[in-house]
């Protein structure tokens, strides 16, 4: 028997953890103060079963998905967190689209955003293996950096920015460029961004 909300539905007349009138008004946002084990960030690194043969091949490790995280945090001015990645194929993170975003279809990344408070920001996203070895022989460049720009592109996300406007598409792409540079300055294949000044 399973333990999902699905199979075992809430009491109707009991509260609900997801109710705001239900919940403490007077219960404060999570600060960096209230991980006190933690240095700066914990990032948490997840490789899916079914990629471990290829991972070994990537030649990515975790410390530079850390890197990563971190530096596409710092940009945007967090100074501590939390961050899971994970890295799975792309049946997986197709059915994460249709879950969590009703988008029948596989993509790059997916970001969950749950805290972004007093410098300290907290989420977890989800970045496809396959989709990145694809889009790596367009962009002419390895699968690790094709995936190290969705862990970026994810973090952006996570730390509040957004692609839905050309301008908001605009300041993403500079944002992970500026990012890239900073973690491998020779070894950048994305094309300079041009601003349009108004």
């Amino acid at each position: 028997m399973s333990n999902t909300q699905a199979n075992n539905p809430p009491d109707s007349s009991a509260p609900s953890d997801c109710d705001p009138s239900s919940q403490d008004a007077d219960v404060p946002e999570p600060t960096p103060d209230d991980y006190p084990d933690l240095s700066d960030w914990q990032v948490d690194v997840l490789w899916d079963e079914s990629l471990e043969q290829r991972r070994q091949t990537l030649g990515l490790t975790d410390q530079a998905v850390t890197r990563a995280v971190e530096a596409a945090a710092e940009h945007l001015q967090f100074a501590s967190g939390v961050i899971g990645v994970r890295f799975c194929d792309d049946a997986t993170i197709h059915q994460i689209n249709v879950t969590h975003l009703q988008h029948d279809y596989p993509t790059d990344v997916i970001s969950f955003p749950y805290s972004d408070q007093n410098g300290f920001l907290e989420g977890e996203l989800v970045a496809s293996l396959e989709t990145a070895q694809a889009n790596a022989v367009d962009a002419g460049w390895s699968t690790a950096d094709e995936l190290l720009l969705y862990v970026i592109h994810g973090v952006l996300h996570i730390g509040g920015m957004d692609d839905q406007t050309e301008s908001q598409k605009q300041a993403m792409r500079l944002a992970e460029q500026a990012v890239l540079e900073q973690l491998r300055p020779s070894d950048l294949a994305l094309e300079p961004v041009e601003v349009n000044k108004p």
